[in-house]
């Protein structure tokens, strides 16, 4: 099946969950992502406003404002970049590009800045293969991922349903992989060091 169709087909899946469903997603993925243990030394950490039925991770970003933890969310910058935005607790939303809330406040903060970024994205797959919606916003900010002795950090983790694992997805060269995938079920890292599942 080509890469679009399953985009399109997991899109309409996961915006036809019933919201007591989403919640108990939301809340299952949240506490997998705080079993990452980076997550307890991070001071910054990027999440994601959720759109188009992604899991919701307002119960991480309240328990990051809960211990002083820096959040960013991204936007779409004037030049059609991808930027990382300050969300300070009570900050204002506002729509941004494609309708995705983002931060009244623009306060830009550098993406080699974050200890953690949490990615949304459509599709996931062995060694971190990752598909979103096809605009490369995400690649292209974090390409320097790609390029040989980039930093191991920030730590790229990708955050969606079960259904959202594809285990035939394969990286382009122009793909950055992410580190680990959480879903409701667990996290998978894509290192040597960790157990496929934790």
């Amino acid at each position: 099946m080509e890469v679009s169709t399953r985009q399109a087909r997991v899109r309409r899946q996961r915006r036809d969950l019933p919201e007591a469903l989403q919640a108990v997603a939301s809340a299952a993925a949240a506490s997998h992502i705080w079993a990452i243990p980076e997550m307890h030394l991070a001071r910054v950490v990027a999440a994601f406003v959720a759109d188009d039925g992604e899991i919701s991770l307002w119960p991480v970003v309240a328990r990051l404002w809960a211990e002083d933890v820096a959040v960013t969310v991204p936007a779409i910058g004037a030049a059609d970049e991808l930027v990382f935005v300050r969300w300070r607790r009570g900050g204002e939303l506002v729509p941004g590009r494609f309708g995705i809330p983002v931060p009244a406040a623009t306060e830009a903060v550098g993406v080699l800045d974050h200890d953690v970024i949490l990615l949304a994205g459509v599709l996931f797959g062995p060694e971190g293969a990752r598909v979103g919606r096809g605009k490369g916003y995400y690649d292209r900010a974090l390409a320097f991922r790609n390029a040989p002795g980039a930093p191991p950090r920030p730590l790229l983790v990708g955050v969606g349903h079960v259904f959202q694992w594809a285990a035939d997805l394969r990286r382009r060269p122009t793909d950055v992989a992410v580190d680990a995938f959480v879903s409701p079920e667990g996290v998978r890292r894509f290192d040597a060091r960790s157990a496929p599942w934790n």
